[in-house]
Order: C-alpha cells, then structure tokens, then sequence
C-alpha cells in the first residue's frame, strides 16, 4: 500500500516522533498526553528517533530503546511505548534534570511525590488524588530540577483495567466519568487543566511519600521516617543512568536536607487521598517523630567474620561521606556505589576512621555504647558488620 508519513515535534525535544500510515494512532496520543501535545511539522530529512508503522497485528514501533524494534498489539500500547521513549528523549536532551519514577500531586502549594514501589499502586493512588480534587503532575515520570521543583512532563495517569471490586464507588464513578483510551489491559484518565500540569510547569517539593497498600487496615496510618528513607528510594528510581551514583548523591542531598519523608500504609487508595489531603500541611504532620527503624546497606547473605578473626581494620581513605539526619552515606571509590549507614554502622565507622581496630575491641566499645546490649550480641552483628563493611570496599586489614 502507499505509504503515508507525518513528522511530530514536542516541546523540549523537537522533531522525535513519525506515523507511518498510523493517522490513527494520533487521537490516541494526544488523549494520553494532553499536556505535552504533538504539533505537526515539516517532513524531516533524517527519520526522526522514534517511528510507528501501522501493522496488520497492531503497530510496529522503532526507537533509541527499541533498535530491533517492536510489535505492540494495540493503540494504547503503543502510546504507552511512545510516551516512554519521548520521556527518555527529553531526558536525554536535559542532562540538567534528573527524571524520577514516581507519582507526583500538588497539595496547598506543594508536590508531594511517590516513588515507585513494588505492587504499591502509585498510579491508582495518584489518580485517587485527581478524583480527591488534587492536580497530578505526574503517575510514572517527573522531572527535577536543580532548584527542588518538580516539573510536569504533561502526561496523563494510566490505570490498570478492570478496577478491583473492592475500590471505592465514588472513585469508580470518578474513573468511568474520565476514563479515555483504553484496551483490555490499561485505560488513560482524561484530565482538564486544572486537573492535570501542563507540560513545563513547576511546583517546589513538599515531601516524599513511601507508599504501602496493607488489606488488612482500617484506616490510613502515617508515620513520618527518616529522610534517607527518601533519598534511598529517589537514587534507585531515576532515569539518569548516565550518572553516577555519587553524581546523583550530590545532586540529591541538597533536595532533601529539610524535606519531610513520611509513610503512607492503606487500604483504599481514594480513602487515602482524601484522609491524606485533610491533613495536609496541619499540625498533626508536624508533630509526627520520625520513626527510629533499622536499615542495612547491604545483603545479609555476606558470611560474617570468624570469631577468631584478629585482623585490625581501618576506614579506606579513598571513601566520600555524604550525612544526612542520622544517617550517613558512603561511597568507598570514586564513582562507586552508595552504602547506607544507619546509626549503629555509623558509629563503627566513625571509630574505624579514627583508628584501626579489631573484632574485639569494636564489639568492646559497641556494647558499652549501647547499655544494656548483650555481649555476644553485640559481637555477632559485629562480625556481620566489618564483613560487609569490607565486602563493599569500606575498609582495609592494615597489615594486609
């Protein structure tokens, strides 16, 4: 058959998108991404980044993420496919950003993010938050810039179709109203203006929400968590794969220094929003204390030190320190990965950056730091400790 094609531009990316014999496919797209529209321009003399072809099957898509290319069975498929490479794309384009997976709502003024976490429901709850009057910059991707706004990229939320029996009628009601394209698999809300950002517009960070979907609650709980808490689920849901590690740190710590972390436990996304959006910005989230919980930064699957093991170990002197509250993290190479510390492994390195030391008398001084703490105890999780803290490159046997 002849073929047909039609060149697309965005905002902050230019020229990136073609139809081929796919006319179609662009209702489709402007519906899923409304604040971010697609404007036609002049045939470009190289094919632009990412291409679609109608296909006897569905639509065959080409892209940067996709050199093979892919077969994608129905429309909203392939929006959500397009969607993702034009995200990468202006990424790719604004290394100044860091793109972070996660939902994102403005409340009274500020955003309030939702990084991914696994079955939590991120899209649900942001779209919980439209149907709670709130304005959603975001369900999957959100831009940050240097200054501590997030910007919205203009793309509407993306539900997971059929909604379970058990969500809220008025929240059913809210999404059979606004529901857009949809296949068998995924429906996209259709958002007005004033329920959705536009693309390119900004709003200072609020808080950081870590999100738990729990059946078994009555009502919603929160409880207001250290700020690592946050950080260490921001640095592994982003799309600056380019960068490393330390890069990202330091481009992240003076975000959060003062930036609320809370967790969010539900079992009604709409009942959460709207639990949540009451109590917004009152006293009642400031008088919250954050909540003393134990992290380790690394598996425990690591075989701990013998209880024989006499070796003296001292900090690596190669290692970066980045504090945050009561916690620390540390990056033992130039480049290298993040290690998290929390109070107890931050009290062990500290002594081991002081001077060496050996199992014994780190087990020593540990337990007369924590009155009470049962010796053997204490030199267990010891042995564990300077294990992994020797695992990840942290420290050295200075006789080595």
């Amino acid at each position: 058959m002849p073929s047909h094609h039609q060149d697309y531009t965005l905002e902050g990316v230019g020229p990136c998108l073609r139809l081929v014999n796919a006319d179609e496919l662009l209702p489709v797209l402007t519906a899923a991404m409304p604040g971010w529209p697609l404007m036609p321009c002049a045939a470009q003399t190289q094919s632009p980044e990412i291409c679609v072809w109608r296909h006897p099957q569905g639509y065959w898509q080409e892209a940067p993420a996709l050199p093979e290319g892919a077969l994608l069975d129905s429309a909203v498929g392939t929006a959500c496919s397009v969607i993702a490479d034009a995200a990468g794309a202006y990424f790719y384009r604004h290394p100044e950003l860091v793109g972070l997976h996660c939902g994102s709502v403005e409340i009274n003024g500020q955003l309030v993010i939702f990084p991914d976490t696994y079955r939590a429901g991120k899209s649900t709850l942001t779209a919980a938050f439209a149907a709670a009057g709130q304005r959603v910059f975001g369900d999957d991707v959100l831009a940050l810039n240097k200054q501590g706004e997030g910007i919205a990229l203009g793309v509407a939320p993306r539900l997971r179709l059929p909604l379970p029996d058990a969500m809220s009628l008025e929240f059913r009601q809210f999404v059979q109203t606004h529901l857009g394209p949809q296949d068998a698999r995924y429906g996209y809300l259709r958002l007005d203006n004033t329920q959705l950002a536009s693309h390119g517009q900004r709003c200072p960070l609020g808080a950081i929400l870590l999100i738990d979907r729990d059946e078994s609650l009555n009502e919603p709980q929160l409880t207001r968590l250290q700020p690592g808490d946050g950080l260490w689920q921001l640095l592994q849901q982003n799309f600056a794969e380019h960068e490393s590690d330390q890069a990202l740190i330091e481009r992240f710590l003076p975000l959060l220094e003062g930036l609320p972390c809370f967790l969010l436990r539900y079992r009604d996304a709409f009942d959460a929003a709207q639990w949540l959006t009451k109590r917004w910005g009152s006293d009642t989230l400031e008088s919250l204390a954050p909540a003393s919980q134990p992290h380790c930064h690394t598996p425990d699957v690591i075989p701990a030190l013998e209880p024989t093991d006499a070796r003296q170990w001292q900090a690596s002197e190669a290692a970066f320190e980045f504090p945050l509250g009561d916690e620390l993290f540390v990056i033992a190479e130039e480049g290298g990965a993040i290690h998290r510390l929390n109070t107890t492994s931050r009290a062990v390195w500290a002594l081991l950056n002081h001077e060496p030391l050996d199992l014994d008398s780190v087990s020593d001084t540990l337990a007369g730091f924590f009155a009470g703490a049962e010796c053997e105890q204490v030199r267990h999780d010891m042995a564990q400790l300077l294990a992994q803290f020797y695992h990840a490159g942290l420290i050295k046997d200075v006789n080595a």
